[in-house]
C-alpha cells in the first residue's frame, strides 16, 4: 500500500527536517556555554543600583541623569499616552514630570528574571509630591539589556492602581527641543 500527502504537508515535514539536521554541535555548545556561565545574581544587583541611581536623580531633578539609566534606543510605554522613544524625548518626558510636582519616584523590585541577553524586571512604584503625599502608585515591567557593558532599561512599561479619575495626567508636549 503507497500513501500520498498532500504537498503542504510534505513540503512541512521537509522544513522541520532540514531545521533540525542542520544545528551545528558547536553552536549548541557555545550557547549552553553562554547561558551557563551567565550570574542572575550579578544581573540583580546591577538593576537593583541602576534603579537606586535613577531614583536618586529624580529625586536631585537630574533628567539627564534619569535619561542616562536607559539604551539609546529605549522606549517608555506608559498609561493614556503614545510610546516615548529615544533619551532625548525620555530625558524631556522626566524633566515634565519633575516640573508638574513629582519630586519623588519609589521602586520595588519584586523579581528578576531572564539570560545574558536581557532581563526583566517586575516591580512596583509609588510618585510623591514635595509635601511627600502620594499622587501615584501602580506596577510595572522593564526589559533590561546591556549597553557599553552595563545593564541599562531598554523597554519600560507602567500603569497606574489608581482610578483614571484620581490622576491628572499633565499633557507633556514630545517635540524634541534642541
Amino acid at each position: 500500500m503507497v500513501l500520498f500527502f498532500p504537498r503542504s504537508v510534505t513540503i512541512i515535514a521537509m522544513a522541520t527536517s532540514l531545521i533540525l539536521l542542520s544545528c551545528n554541535p558547536q553552536d549548541k555548545i557555545e550557547i549552553e556555554k553562554s547561558a551557563s556561565s551567565f550570574d542572575i545574581k550579578q544581573g540583580e544587583a546591577s538593576i537593583i543600583q541602576s534603579n537606586h541611581n535613577f531614583m536618586k536623580a529624580f529625586q536631585n531633578n537630574d533628567s539627564v541623569g534619569v535619561a542616562n539609566c536607559f539604551t539609546n534606543d529605549a522606549k517608555l510605554m506608559c498609561s493614556n499616552r503614545p510610546s516615548i522613544e529615544d533619551k532625548a524625548n525620555i530625558r524631556h518626558y522626566f524633566s515634565e514630570i519633575m516640573e508638574s510636582g513629582v519630586a519623588k519616584i519609589d521602586l520595588r523590585t519584586i523579581k528578576i528574571w531572564g539570560d545574558s541577553s536581557i532581563l526583566v524586571e517586575e516591580g512596583t512604584y509609588q510618585f510623591s509630591d514635595k509635601k511627600q503625599q502620594q499622587t501615584d502608585k501602580g506596577k510595572y515591567i522593564v526589559l533590561w539589556k546591556q549597553e557599553a557593558g552595563n545593564w541599562k532599561m531598554y523597554r519600560d512599561m507602567w500603569s497606574s492602581d489608581l482610578p483614571s479619575s484620581a490622576i491628572q495626567p499633565k499633557q507633556i508636549n514630545l517635540t524634541r527641543r534642541k
